[in-house]
């Protein structure tokens, strides 16, 4: 084959050509126009994903695997051209309809929105639609013949046997040319399945309340092995909910902002005809002040309200403790989890420490976030707790104490969500009383059941709830802010 021209230095002697140069300039066994930075996204890829691995595998020889290696690069590269069909190897040549049709088929563009320049989106878009693909062309016995060809295509040029592999390359492009609505549903189907698998991707991380690009430092094969663990229906179903319990946090805690916004502070001057007072607006209607009102309003001399906007203070901590008792399992855990992701999402655009405390009757779990830090594993740390035995808060509420005076910053808000009520002792519950009036934090509670009593000693609020609703996830959120 050509390649063997850069494997020796005759090129550099005789015409100054590097050899690096020489392998740029002779032939390829791709269609799709690859830099090194290119391979060797692919070559990570290939390296980190068995699903790859048995994709490029599936075919005799290394046609299929070709076709595979343009594909990615079709969802990947920020730029798609095809190379000039003389620069390509002719057993690889075959593959280029495939291409071809893909650059022209919508889904493809769509899909691209996702996927372009983001390595775990496109990878998974390329093993899906490559499993699609390899399906088509097995199942459609022109597709097969062609890529059968275009394989012995390439066991001629590697004996060395150039005129017969171009012929059997040649008998491959007719047959694809004979099989162009073939050729053209397996590419749309393909790619139908590459989209909906980045869309897919995209959809699980949004319920996060992440982007693909959020998971970037984390190395390409953990981050297959993460997108894999977020197939699991149980997080798939926390998912939407925690999505949900998010959007209606941002939406509580905007309308609270807007409603304690612009506050009446007093009178003052001025010419804002939105604030004056109805006194001034009633003298429009008498023709000789209306003439006093037009010289004070151009003297800025109009008695207005004056408004003061009531921003929101600088805040400490969240704490979240979530009782994981064995009663807690099912929609309770659910809930209380969605409910903390949604507090911890506030946190981290409000700035704030996070820490999310499972228990039983001892701590079993602790997650903390720094202020602003999103860590998908610390989050499915959170999403993937179990239940466990009895209930007892006071090495919870400990644990609260512990970090507000650890960190020494006022105004936390603690949230307890439980099913149980537990009688702390009188002593616990004075340190209690007394680290929240030193420490000016707030703590909310969340009865899974009746009662309520025992928590309303200590508790801001207590919300005692028979049925765990969004519009009782709604009132915690506008309070703990």
């Amino acid at each position: 084959m050509q390649d063997n021209l850069w494997n020796s230095s005759w090129g550099e002697k005789y015409l100054g050509i590097s050899q690096e140069a020489l392998k740029e300039i002779s032939v390829k066994d791709h269609n799709l126009e690859l830099d090194s930075y290119d391979k060797r996204a692919y070559d990570e890829l290939l390296e980190v994903s068995p699903e790859m691995q048995n994709l490029v595998k599936a075919r005799e020889g290394n046609v299929f695997s070709s076709l595979l290696r343009d594909v990615w690069g079709e969802f990947y590269k920020s730029n798609t051209d095809l190379l000039p069909e003389d620069r390509v190897d002719v057993a690889y040549r075959p593959n280029r309809p495939y291409l071809e049709r893909m650059q022209e088929d919508p889904t493809v563009e769509q899909a691209r929105v996702t996927t372009q320049m983001d390595e775990l989106s496109s990878a998974l878009a390329t093993i899906e639609a490559g499993k699609k693909l390899l399906e088509e062309i097995q199942n459609r016995p022109d597709l097969d013949e062609a890529m059968k060809k275009a394989e012995r295509s390439e066991k001629e040029t590697e004996k060395g046997n150039n005129a017969v592999a171009e012929g059997f390359a040649n008998l491959a492009q007719q047959a694809l040319q004979g099989a162009a609505k073939d050729l053209r549903m397996a590419v749309r189907r393909a790619a139908q399945a590459g989209q909906e698998k980045a869309d897919d991707l995209e959809e699980v991380l949004g319920g996060w309340g992440l982007e693909p690009g959020d998971l970037n430092r984390i190395p390409l094969g953990d981050r297959l092995k993460l997108a894999e663990r977020l197939r699991n229906q149980r997080l798939k179903r926390l998912s939407d909910l925690v999505g949900r319990f998010r959007n209606l946090a941002r939406s509580r805690q905007k309308h609270k902002v807007d409603k304690g916004r612009d506050e009446i502070h007093g009178i003052t001057l001025g010419n804002n005809i939105s604030r004056l007072l109805p006194a001034e607006l009633a003298t429009m209607g008498d023709p000789i002040r209306k003439l006093d009102f037009f010289k004070r309003y151009t003297e800025r001399q109009l008695l207005e309200y004056e408004l003061k906007s009531k921003e929101p203070l600088g805040r400490g901590p969240m704490i979240t403790l979530v009782d994981i008792s064995g009663s807690m399992s099912g929609h309770p855990l659910e809930w209380a989890v969605a409910t903390a992701l949604a507090l911890y999402d506030t946190a981290a655009r409000q700035k704030r420490q996070f820490m999310c405390a499972f228990f039983d009757t001892q701590i079993k779990s602790v997650v903390q976030f720094s202020p602003g830090e999103r860590d998908i594993n610390k989050i499915l740390d959170m999403a993937t707790i179990g239940v466990a035995g009895g209930t007892d808060y006071v090495p919870a509420f400990k644990l609260a104490m512990e970090k507000i005076e650890s960190l020494k910053y006022r105004r936390a808000d603690v949230v307890l969500i439980t099913d149980g009520e537990y009688r702390m002792d009188e002593g616990f519950v004075k340190k209690l009383m007394e680290a929240k009036k030193e420490y000016d934090f707030r703590v909310w509670s969340v009865l899974i059941g009746r009662g309520g009593k025992e928590l309303e000693r200590y508790s801001n609020e207590v919300w005692a709830v028979s049925q765990l609703t969004e519009e009782v996830a709604g009132e915690l959120f506008e309070r703990a802010y």
